[in-house]
């Protein structure tokens, strides 16, 4: 049996687009293939969240789901696809399902059966649960299909009552099927492997595993669909972070990839390094936001300092340079150096960079507000004006030239508010919002070695880090050095997901530098919510990253965890 893996790049709720796609594979492959395998919700797209609900959404999907069928009676493959079906009993409305089309029929659903509801994932707000195995028997062979999370319940330990790969098993399937909308973080795709390498041993059936590519919103998804044969055998099928369509050849109860002769690399899980995968999401990540949101260039506040510098160097990959605009916007506080420093690393680029000094729209504002209130503006006050004063400047840039803004902050400073609203939090997607500070300096080294040359000036890496809003500022003035925070912030957001060995490292660092203020630090990121909830979407690279996987009262007074605080 010839099987062909299908890793396409959906849009939510573009049917039409969604369905070309769909339509010229099978177009390509349906007379030489026996089956043909979509990932997840690929009609609409993962996640169409409340669009689900929008009158006429569904009706919508199955009307293009009429032309896969119609278009299926002149090839001799049936075909895969993940889909939205109607629930004609009771419970919700809908079940996240898969059919199997051929020749010009739906010969066969299934219903997912595992609705995962945590982190990122929230499907039982939509679907109703699953109760049957997905079990059909095409060309003598019986196989199982999965939907995503129907594989990751533990035998050992359980988190749902349904064990849908066991049911599989115990129909005497010969082959599994998984069909994935599996969200990328740094770790995802080993865990992935080990989960199925494991499954395919223990009970000695072989695996494809399926995965969507592309970004929609914060939710980057990497493809690296692959295969696990009985003995734990590892096939790469698919490239990572690229569209790609493969095919795997089933036979005598094994797989066999037939790789393309340009990827060499099919005999091993794809595991990329820490920072080439980061570089790799973020930059599939903005390419996807802006052409499917129908942008076409950025622009980005060039300070001097490492976010800034960081920000247009991944923009500049990710869309080229001619499509990236950087303003340096000085102030009476702003260094020479820091200007020079912007100057250099747009020449590197090659993006054409503004000046434009807000001295004269600060002192201004100052004039203005003491005028006003018969008082001077306060430290906090004139440092926020500045903030303010460039942030409106960059929104009239992007409102004139239709160039979407990049707000350029780090995790570790939008953990503890270490930012100002409508000031550098404007704009319309953050890069780094996932990284740690300590992250953004070794991504920035990595892509000077990325390059083999010097993109990121040497300047900007080593300079201490300073906002630059008041004479001499630091951020040592308000927070402890960056690699402490980074420990206490990864401890506090991410304790739940990291290992011991993880938590242990983390709080070895802050022993060592003596830090003992850490409750200080927990407060500042329970303040902070109220920033982070007007903050643009943050690309997911972690685990827990903020935003849709990390949800919390902004209103709050919960007291200090233990196991955090006591170090």
């Amino acid at each position: 049996m010839k099987i062909v893996a299908a890793q396409c790049n959906f849009t939510v709720g573009n049917f039409t687009g969604n369905t070309e796609k769909i339509l010229d594979v099978i177009s390509n492959y349906g007379n030489d293939a026996d089956l043909i395998v979509f990932s997840e919700l690929a009609v609409t797209g993962y996640y169409p969240m409340d669009l689900i609900e929008r009158s006429g959404f569904v009706e919508e999907q199955d009307r293009h789901i009429g032309m896969i069928i119609e278009c299926s009676e002149r090839f001799k493959a049936a075909i895969v696809i993940g889909f939205i079906d109607k629930n004609k009993g009771i419970g919700k409305d809908y079940y996240n399902a898969l059919c199997v089309i051929h020749k010009g029929k739906v010969v066969f659903r299934y219903h997912k059966q595992l609705l995962p509801t945590y982190n990122v994932f929230d499907e039982m707000r939509h679907f109703e649960p699953g109760q049957l195995p997905g079990v059909f028997e095409l060309n003598n062979t019986k196989i199982g299909f999965l939907i995503c999370e129907d594989a990751w319940n533990s035998e050992s330990e359980p988190e749902y009552e349904n064990k849908p790969v066991k049911e599989l098993v115990d129909a005497d399937i010969d082959l599994l099927v998984s069909i994935n909308a599996s969200p990328a973080d740094i770790q995802k795709h080993s865990e992935r492997v080990k989960l199925l390498t494991d499954k395919a041993i223990r009970y000695k059936k072989p695996i494809i595993y399926i995965n969507q590519v592309g970004g929609n919103d914060e939710l980057i998804f990497d493809g690296n669909s692959f295969a696990i044969n009985p003995c734990g055998e590892y096939l790469q099928i698919c490239d990572p972070f690229a569209e790609d369509v493969q095919s795997v050849d089933f036979s005598d109860g094994t797989l066999k990839v037939n790789a393309n002769t340009e990827f060499n690399n099919y005999d091993q899980p794809n595991t990329l390094t820490c920072y080439e995968l980061i570089y790799k999401q973020i930059i599939m990540g903005l390419r996807d936001y802006t052409a499917k949101c129908g942008f076409k260039s950025v622009v980005v506040g060039s300070s001097g300092g490492i976010d800034s510098a960081l920000t247009i160097a991944l923009a500049t990959a990710a869309l080229g340079a001619e499509n990236v605009k950087a303003i340096t916007m000085p102030s009476h506080f702003s260094s020479s150096g820091s200007v020079n420093d912007s100057k250099d690393l747009c020449d590197n680029l090659d993006v054409e960079l503004f000046e434009i000094s807000i001295k004269d729209a600060f002192d201004l504002a100052v004039d203005r507000f003491t005028k006003s209130y018969n008082q001077k503006p306060s430290k906090l006050t004139k440092e926020n004006m500045q903030a303010r004063i460039r942030g409106q400047i960059l929104m009239e840039y992007s409102n004139h030239f239709g160039s979407m803004l990049l707000s350029t902050g780090n995790k570790s400073e939008l953990s503890v508010g270490y930012a100002t609203l409508y000031g550098d939090m404007n704009g319309g997607l953050n890069l780094l919002g996932d990284l740690y500070k300590m992250e953004v300096y070794a991504l920035s080294e990595y892509i000077n070695h990325l390059n083999g040359r010097e993109i990121i000036p040497q300047e900007i890496i080593e300079k201490e880090p300073s906002a630059e809003l008041s004479e001499g500022q630091k951020d040592t003035d308000s927070l402890p050095p960056y690699p402490v925070l980074d420990a206490v912030l990864r401890i506090y957001i991410e304790h739940e997901m990291l290992t011991d060995e993880e938590l242990e490292k983390e709080r070895q660092i802050i022993e060592q530098a003596g830090f003992d203020d850490i409750e200080r630090i927990i407060r500042m990121v329970d303040l902070a919510e109220y920033k982070r909830r007007q903050a643009p979407p943050i690309i997911r690279v972690h685990r827990k990253s903020f935003g849709i996987g990390r949800r919390l009262p902004i209103v709050q007074k919960t007291p200090a965890i233990d196991n955090i605080t006591q170090v």
